[in-house]
């Protein structure tokens, strides 16, 4: 009986040792599925909360930008001037007399109407005057989409 048993435990342990082992693959294959699940899931949490820290981060720049902003315009006058040359440019194009002489600057410099530049230099002046960043980021932000 004991050389039965060793002929077929020489025949058979070679298949249960397959089937043993493709088990263990199969469930170490399911561990790392999850495993890289559960990662992929982490890494997507990961970047919202970062995200969020951004535009937490970036608001309280805004706001606190604002604030140096409007607490330094109290200390210039050179903020004034350059509002009041800004300013007569802006209503100078809405002057019917003047318009051809805005047209005209614009043309020499090389422009068929006002650059953009001078869009961003009134917007800038709302933003320092009024502390409007966010107002500013909204635009900058259209402006890019523009283009």
């Amino acid at each position: 009986m004991g050389w039965i048993s060793k002929v077929l435990g020489f025949l058979t342990n070679p298949l249960a040792d397959l089937t043993g082992s493709y088990r263990e693959r199969k469930r170490i294959a399911a561990e790392t599925a999850a495993n890289i699940a559960t990662a992929e899931g982490e890494l997507k949490v990961a970047r919202l909360k970062a995200k969020t820290r951004r535009i937490e981060n970036q608001e309280n720049n805004d706001t606190d930008y604002d604030l140096i902003v409007l607490k330094n315009r109290a200390t210039s006058l050179m903020d004034e001037f350059v509002i009041l040359v800004f300013l007569g440019l802006f209503l100078a194009h809405f002057v019917p007399s003047l318009q051809p002489y805005m047209q005209g600057g614009w043309k020499a410099m090389g422009y068929e109407g006002a650059p953009w530049y001078f869009e961003f230099a009134v917007v800038g002046i709302l933003v320092s005057t009024l502390g409007l960043m966010r107002l500013f980021r909204l635009f900058w932000q259209g402006r890019k989409a523009a283009y």
